[in-house]
């Protein structure tokens, strides 16, 4: 499948700089069908990454993917990172 071209609006908003919110991760977007959800988290230092569930980044799984929200887990804790709220 095709990969079609990120929207200007998305792409912007997804440079935009920000005050560091103090994590190792920042949730910037998550995407795809209601089956196969990804996201896309902005890591400490800048980089990118985009994940799915099972994934790991930072030494914690992505169990689970929601329209503005991730759960990761480590040593059987869990927690939900979430999108900033707008002007953050």
């Amino acid at each position: 499948m095709a990969q079609e071209p990120t929207p200007p609006q998305v792409a912007q908003e997804a440079t935009q700089t920000t005050r560091d919110l103090g994590g190792a991760l920042t949730l910037l977007g998550t995407f795809g069908s209601q089956s196969d959800l990804q996201a896309l988290l902005k890591l400490r230092g800048g980089k990118t990454a985009t994940v799915s569930r099972g994934d790991t980044v930072n030494g914690k799984t992505i169990v689970a993917i929601e329209e503005g929200r991730v759960a990761l887990a480590r040593n059987g804790t869990a927690h939900w990172l979430e999108m900033p709220a707008p002007n953050s």
